[in-house]
């Protein structure tokens, strides 16, 4: 079995949540509010398995993966 994850705009949710229906596929809605909540707990939880890290490693990392302005 595969994962796909798939963004769909707003107004066409309804329409891709009634065809994964009718095809009978397990579907998981997750906003991406939860979706970035799940990805910092992971690396949250990978950092607590580390030992100690410079902070301005932390603020690369973020300014890389995170923040987009």
């Amino acid at each position: 079995m595969k994962t796909i994850i798939v963004n769909v705009p707003d107004k066409k949710e309804e329409l891709f949540l009634s065809l994964m229906r009718e095809l009978k596929l397990k579907t998981f809605d997750m906003s991406s509010e939860e979706l970035e909540d799940k990805i910092l707990a992971r690396w949250i939880e990978e950092g607590m398995k580390t030992d100690d890290v410079p902070l301005e490693k932390v603020f690369e990392h973020f300014r890389k993966h995170v923040i987009k302005a």
